[in-house]
């Protein structure tokens, strides 16, 4: 893996693993092993391509270099055009990036029409049969068939512009009478009771979802439980607005309870992702990363 495709697939937030399907009916099936056809309509509307490659398998016995070629199906009829071309001198499986074709489909989805492979010997152009060089198609065993691989990410947040403002004169506000703070209740209420992480696993298949979730088998999700009450002390997290409310709560001479705010709420402050590889509608494998699944701490806000 180079710098190029790690940097890819790290900043990813879903990879999708296309399988080769048939065609829509009417279209060409004349070389049926050499059409490869991939259904795009699993990626999320909201998700941008970061790259798309097609991996073909050459069996280890077969050593000698060939040239590879993948046309883009351009119409029903079978035109084609060249998209990639690449020497072919080892056994196993190969990339071949194949972007700019996705990105087309994924704009004018009317446009796929899939691509067609073709071996070539490096000092001639007539094409070669895929047994007699060792290439899988997509008619041969399913482990070793063609497929494709799409990395996506959601799009960058547009950052807004800040307008700015004339800042108003104002005179000093006006002097309110000191306030006292209010007897402390809840003294009862120990160590044992503040807010803190507890633990919590899901398991998908108490959810129901070990037929489509393929890994993990369930993941550490946690919550927070707790009291959020004064003094609140540096294990507690709390936010600044936090402490504030909890001693307006505890305050002397708000004239009505129903304006003294309750006290402030023990929830997560850090939240972190996890990975899950499933089947999507169409039986594509697809391995996205969901944010804010995995609570890592609490405080009281």
């Amino acid at each position: 893996m180079d710098a190029t495709h790690r940097e890819t697939v790290t900043a990813a937030d879903t990879i999708i693993t296309f399988v080769t399907r048939d065609p829509p009916s009417g279209r060409q099936q004349h070389g049926a092993n050499r059409m490869l056809y991939f259904d795009v309509r699993d990626v999320p509307l909201d998700h941008s391509l970061l790259g798309a490659e097609i991996r073909v398998h050459r069996q280890p016995d077969h050593v000698l270099p060939v040239r590879l070629h993948v046309y883009l199906v351009t119409d029903e009829e079978g035109s084609e055009s060249e998209v990639a071309r690449m020497v072919l001198d080892e056994a196993g499986w190969t990339s071949i990036n194949v972007t700019t074709s996705v990105l087309s489909w994924l704009i004018l989805p009317q446009t796929n029409f899939g691509f067609r492979l073709a071996v070539t010997s490096i000092d001639k152009k007539h094409e070669r049969r895929f047994h007699e060089v060792g290439l899988s198609g997509s008619r041969d065993q399913e482990d070793v068939r063609p497929f494709m691989v799409g990395y996506f990410a959601l799009p960058d947040s547009v950052s807004k512009r800040k307008r700015s403002r004339t800042a108003r004169s104002v005179g000093p506000p006006p002097r309110s009478r000191p306030r006292s703070y209010r007897e402390i209740t809840d003294r009862t209420i120990g160590s044992d009771t503040w807010c803190r992480l507890k633990h919590l696993y899901v398991s998908f298949q108490d959810l129901g979802w070990e037929n489509w979730v393929i890994a993990p088998e369930g993941y550490d999700a946690n919550y927070c439980e707790g009291h959020c009450v004064f003094p609140l002390h540096a294990k507690m997290n709390a936010s600044n607005h936090a402490l504030v409310q909890t001693l307006v709560k505890l305050m002397d001479g708000v004239p009505d309870d129903s304006e003294r705010p309750p006290n402030a709420c023990c929830a997560p402050i850090d939240l972190a992702t996890i990975p899950v590889l499933y089947y999507s509608h169409e039986q594509n494998i697809v391995l996205k990363k969901y944010p804010k699944m995995i609570v890592k701490s609490c405080g009281c806000l």
